[in-house]
Order: structure tokens, then sequence, then C-alpha cells
């Protein structure tokens, strides 16, 4: 038998949702490769938003104050299609994350020491083991539950995320007013991106990763105060401040950064570097490399535990069985997350196998991206199913214009997310000639694989693995799809 559920205590304020949604979805780490687009990022960033992330906070922001009970993505998908279809969805946001780790931190990695020691972003083996120290660590502080991980949230987002991007842009505008010359071009030509640029296409699917996660902070919906007042303000306010935080940081290393030196992994060290020399005081850069660093933790931390909630409610719903299902006495999934840190550890051993440390970090960013646009395409579909087969439950926001308004949102934004599956194939200019079928071919094969392993682990459930807590409840519609 599993040991019994515990139900998270409502700890968490508007400012901890808002704090914690941002630190999601304000993922800077891939700020360098859309500075290679120099000022059409700005566009890029604004469609991106519009097509993809909008949907997918409006949709969130309904799907969540309607079914706020934790789980998430699974409670969804599993109320709209089935307990199988519920599974796939929340495997897709988990596993994308567990080959997602390793880059996010790479880059935290990298401007914690390019003040220090530069040359160690290069080392590989140094890389593996700092990323991996880091992960364990954070997974042991979010054993704790959400009340530690809530107060880590605000700390990291504020001093290490938001504070930092504005002084960087502030001094990339102060760049410009001592008559600096800008490395991109603010012109009319230069906002609309060149698409004939293929080897900068897949850059372009970073901005999609970049948005992505705004749905994750539902599981925290459980833990907020008033789930159906604080989701939807936390939701909608933490998008438009994740637009303009990575639309600013973008630019400030397109500005001082030459688009043919700018490194995907160290390009935020560079711009800060250049910048802070050019102000005379360069011996902060250091410090200003712990502070971006910080807000990359705080990223990280809030990621940890989001999907695994939702993975923890379909183990009790019978996908998994007693053992992975244990919770200690502050409702962390304790089994889960171990075995979350035990694979990151083996996905990081990819950068032992690869002499340009920055494939391999543009190979863990592209393969997750892909797998979480599956995910979404689900979520998508079923916010539109639940409009006709739960049209009573009340849903403290709705998105506008009724049924037409959630058919088209879902629409945009699963053909925006199809759309940027075509673009992750086109290998980069960072691949040579003769690495490009291998590239494509590790994509590939990780999409398949890992979108695949669902399928297999849900046909081997067995019926007692179902807890007796558990709402064994199926929607009559949709229990044939199983």
């Amino acid at each position: 038998m599993s040991e019994k559920a515990r139900t998270p205590k409502k700890t968490l304020t508007v400012l901890a949702l808002v704090m914690i949604t941002t630190g999601i979805i304000t993922s800077i780490h891939g700020a360098p490769s859309m500075a290679e687009y120099g000022f059409s990022l700005t566009f890029i960033y604004a469609v991106v938003a519009l097509v993809f992330l909008l949907p997918s906070a409006l949709i969130s922001a309904e799907l969540a104050t309607g079914w706020p009970e934790d789980g998430g993505v699974y409670v969804w998908v599993k109320t709209a299609f089935g307990e199988r279809y519920g599974f796939i969805a929340v495997w897709l946001q988990w596993i994308e994350n567990v080959i997602w780790f390793p880059s996010i931190l790479t880059v935290m990695v990298v401007v914690a020491v390019y003040g220090f020691n530069p040359a160690l972003a290069e080392n590989n083996w140094f890389i593996f083991f700092a990323i991996n120290g880091l992960f364990w660590a954070l997974t042991i502080t979010n054993l704790f539950g959400m009340e530690t991980s809530g107060m880590v949230a605000i700390v990291c987002t504020i001093f290490g995320r938001i504070l930092p991007i504005l002084f960087l842009f502030g001094l990339a505008l102060l760049f410009l007013q001592d008559g600096n010359p800008s490395q991109t071009e603010f012109s009319w030509e230069n906002f609309v991106p060149d698409l004939s640029e293929t080897e900068k296409l897949s850059f372009i699917v970073g901005a999609f990763l970049t948005f992505s996660g705004i749905e994750a902070s539902a599981s925290n919906a459980a833990s907020a105060r008033n789930p159906r007042r604080d989701y939807p303000i936390a939701i909608i306010t933490s998008a438009a401040v994740a637009l303009i935080l990575v639309t600013i940081i973008s630019l400030a290393i397109a500005i001082v950064v030459p688009q043919e030196q700018i490194d995907l992994d160290a390009g935020i060290m560079q711009a800060i570097a250049i910048l802070l020399e050019r102000n005379g005081i360069g011996e902060f850069v250091k410090f200003a490399g712990l502070l971006i660093a910080l807000g990359m933790l705080g990223e990280v931390n809030n990621w940890i535990p989001a999907p695994t909630k939702g993975l923890l409610v379909a183990g009790r719903d019978g996908a998994l069985s007693p053992f992975w299902q244990r919770q200690n006495r502050h409702a962390a999934p304790k089994t889960i997350l171990f075995f979350q840190a035990i694979l990151v550890t083996s996905v990081s051993t990819f950068y032992l196998f690869f002499d340009d440390v920055q494939i391999a970090f543009w190979l863990m960013n592209v393969v997750p991206t892909l797998l979480y646009i599956l995910m979404y395409v689900l979520m998508f579909t079923a916010s539109v199913r639940l409009r006709y087969s739960h049209p009573d439950v009340p849903r403290r926001y709705k998105v506008p214009f009724g049924n037409v308004g959630i058919w088209f949102l879902a629409g945009v934004g699963s053909l925006a997310g199809l759309v940027a599956i075509c673009f992750a194939f086109v290998p980069p200019k960072i691949v040579s000639e003769e690495e490009r079928t291998g590239y494509v071919l590790v994509i590939a094969l990780g999409f398949v694989i890992f979108a695949a392993m669902p399928f297999v682990l849900y046909a081997l459930r067995r019926p007692e693995w179902r807890t007796s807590d558990s709402d064994s409840s199926e929607n009559p519609v949709t229990s044939t799809l199983k």
C-alpha cells in the first residue's frame, strides 16, 4: 500500500504565485540565441507571445480555476479524454524537464564562473560535476515542501532575475547614449526577420521554450490561499512581465555583442562584461554573474517540484506502483524527486560525449521543446473538449468569446507549436556540415523514444496500484478512449 496522500498547505500568496510563475516562464538562458536575430528578435518574441504564450496563459487560467486541485495538466487531460491521455500529457511535461535541466544549469554554472575562470565553461567534466551538485542540492531543498520553495522563488526571481535584467538593459541604453555603436541596426527593415537564413530557424524554437511552462504553475494552485481568485491574477501578470524581461535582456546582448561572437551558453556574460568594462566597473563582473546565476537557481527550483505533482496524482490513479507514490510529511513526492535527480545525472553525461559543449547544450534545449509542444497540443485540445463535456463546471476565469474563443486560441497555439517542431530539425550554424545528419538523427530518436515511453508504461500498469483515496471516476463520454 502507498502512503496516505497528503494535502498541501494553502501557504502561497498572490506575490509568491507571481514570483514562482514569472521564474518558471522567464527563461533567459535562451536570450543569446535570440540575440543572433538582432532587432528582429522583438518581432519574433511578440509573435510567439501572441500565438503561443497568450493561448497558454488564458487557457491555463480557465482550466486551473475550473479544476484547481493538485495535478494540473494531468487532471485537465484526464477529465477530457481519460487517464491514459492524462498520463501521457503529464509524462511529456515531466520528461522534458529532465532533459532540459542540464542545459539551464549549464548556463547557470557558466555565468557564475565567468568572472573567475571563463575557461571552465569549456571543461566538460567541470560542467558535469557542477550541474549535478547543484541539482541534488535543490532536490533536497524541495523535500521540505512549497512553503520553503515559495520563499526561495521570491528571493531568486526579484534579486536574481528582475533587478539584474533591468540593470543590464539600463547599462545598454547608457552604452548607446554615450555614442557607442550598436551591433544591431534599429530599422523597419531589420524588425521583420529574414526566414531565409535557415541556420537561425531552430533558434526560434528557443523562443517557444522560453515561454513554455506557464501551465506548470497550476500545480501550485492547490497551495494558493484562494486558487480561483489568485491564480488568474498571477498567471496573466507573470506572462506580461516575462515578455518584457526576455525581450530587453536579448536586446541588451544584441546591442553590445557582435553576432558572430555570441556564445549560446555565455552570451549573457559577454554582454555584461562589455557593459561593465565600458562603464569602468569591470570588477563587478563576478558579482553580476553570481546574481544572474541566482535567478536561474530560482528557475530550476521552481521547476523541480511542479511536474512531479501531476505525476504523483497520475500514480495514485494507478499509472505508477505504490513505491513511486510515496510522500514525506511535507507532501513532497520524495521517491519521484530522487529518481528525477538520478535521471538528470544520467542525461547530463551527454556532455562527456561531445567535444563542443554548445552543441550538447542546444540539443538539450531542442528535444525537450518538441516533447513539450506535444503536451500543449493535448492541453489545448482538452480545453476545447471540456467546454462541451463539462460546461457546468464553475470557472472563475473563462476564455472570452465563448466556444469560438477557446477554439481559436487552441487552434492558433497548436498550429504555432507544429510549425516550431518543423523548425527544430533545421541544424543551426554551430553544427558543421559533417555533423548535420547526426544532429537531426539525435533529435528524431530522442523525440520518438521519449514520446513513445508513456504508452509503454501505461500499458504495464496494474489495477492494485490505484490507491483508495484516488478518484477513479471516469468521464462516461470519453472512457472508451482508454
